[in-house]
């Protein structure tokens, strides 16, 4: 899916065209299936296909793994930490 200011126009011709199959639409456009199936999910679960802004890269450790590697810290600070197979 490109990323100019016409994709979401480029959507809204996917969503409009919702009620045919995946290769029939994905044909026409010339986006892969698994374009128009990811636009047309999104659109029925949220009711919207815009692509939400994200400020700065994902963090790797979860709140729940930052938990656990502190509490494995705290509870022998002095033994390195091995990588798990």
């Amino acid at each position: 899916m490109p990323r100019s200011s016409s994709s979401l126009i480029s959507k809204g011709t996917i969503i409009a065209k919702c009620g045919r199959s995946l290769r029939d639409i994905s044909s026409h456009l010339k986006y892969p299936k698994s374009t128009v199936a990811y636009v047309i999910k999104k659109w029925k679960v949220s009711g919207d296909c815009r692509n939400v802004p994200r400020v700065g890269r994902p963090t790797k450790l979860g709140d729940r793994d930052r938990r656990v590697l502190t509490r494995e810290i705290r509870k022998n600070p002095t033994q390195p930490m091995a990588p798990h197979p």
